[in-house]
């Protein structure tokens, strides 16, 4: 026994071989993470000016949204953002044609991977070194890509967090809904309603509960007057203590780069692997998440409120258009009648 110890001993003082052996296998997995965070079949119709900053848009799944949210899109992003649709796992006709309506690209993925699209989709805009990334079932308004650029670059320049990702207040949203909640004085008014205020990203019901979501887009209504009015507040920002949602996010093409690509998954369908390996790699990184306060975004609902805000959307639709859509009254009174039927 005595000898055994003895070699033990050695072993842990001369422990090279052990940390050669650790170096090469994380080596290894390194290699092969980046390898599946880019590989895949894909088509890319590439109308790309070239800009540095680029909106990477998933879609394909929420058609219903899209004459609310990417109409949305279309007329507020700012003529230097190249935009690219994304489809995971899937070709949509109609998302085809309007990337073509509007000189967007389009790209899509054989295997429903939503990070490996979103990985693709960066690689192939060298020139971008800014990136929005929305979900379709983000609602944005007048001066959002600006103003949220705005505020990551005076968090950067005030020196106090180097930003991993920055995103607008969401009203359907487990942090920022307090906050925005703060700013309309309605706060007290939601915790008597359902018995509780807190920030988290599960287990709470503005989470979870087609109600509580219900609620809170009745409080962002009309949405472009309720944007309007957080746009005029005085810009502040605050940091994130736990996870985050990424609906609606900007980050920098060095951070994407520091972390070899979002996260992609072995199997197909798996959902949220880029969104909880990104929370991570920023809290890895000393890079936090930051909710700009004067920016604001819809979020149409999480899984479980689905249903609810489904039924919900064909009483507030006229609420939700631009007073001066690409659609008319007619299709807008056709669109819903359909809808509810």
């Amino acid at each position: 026994m005595a000898i055994l110890t003895r070699i033990k001993k050695a072993l842990e003082k001369r422990d090279w071989p052990l940390r050669i052996v650790s170096s090469i296998s994380h080596k290894i997995i390194d290699n092969w993470t980046r390898w599946l965070n880019f590989t895949g079949s894909y088509t890319f119709v590439n109308r790309s000016k070239g800009s540095q900053r680029l909106l990477i848009l998933l879609a394909g799944y929420k058609e219903f949204l899209w004459p609310l949210t990417l109409e949305r899109i279309a007329k507020f992003v700012p003529a230097d953002i190249d935009v690219c649709i994304l489809s995971s796992g899937l070709y949509s006709a109609p998302l085809a044609k309007l990337a073509e309506h509007h000189g967007w690209s389009y790209l899509h993925t054989k295997a429903n991977k939503v990070s490996l699209v979103q990985n693709l989709a960066i690689d192939l805009h060298k020139n971008a070194q800014w990136i929005y990334k929305l979900d379709e079932d983000i609602f944005i308004s007048e001066g959002f890509f600006d103003s949220l650029l705005e505020g990551y670059l005076h968090i950067k320049e005030e020196g106090l967090y180097s930003p991993g990702f920055c995103s607008p207040v969401l009203n359907v949203n487990g942090y920022s809904y307090i906050t925005l909640l703060k700013m309309l004085g309605a706060e007290e008014e939601y915790r008597n309603k359902f018995g509780e205020l807190k920030r988290a990203a599960q287990g709470i019901k503005a989470h979870s509960s087609g109600e509580a979501a219900k609620w809170l887009w009745q409080k962002s209504l009309p949405f472009d007057e309720i944007a309007r009015y957080v746009r005029s507040q005085p810009f502040s920002y605050s940091a994130v203590p736990h996870h985050f949602s990424i609906g609606a996010i900007l980050f920098e093409r060095n951070l994407w780069e520091a972390i070899g690509g979002l996260r992609t998954s072995l199997h197909e369908g798996v959902l949220g692997i880029d969104e909880e390996y990104l929370c991570k790699d920023c809290i890895k990184l000393s890079r936090p998440i930051l909710v700009i306060h004067n920016v604001f975004a819809g979020h149409f609902s999480f899984g479980p409120q689905e249903p609810t805000m489904r039924e919900y959307l064909p009483e507030i639709y006229p609420l939700l258009t631009i007073q001066e859509s690409a659609f008319d009254g007619k299709a807008l009174q056709n669109q819903v009648e359909a809808f509810v039927k």
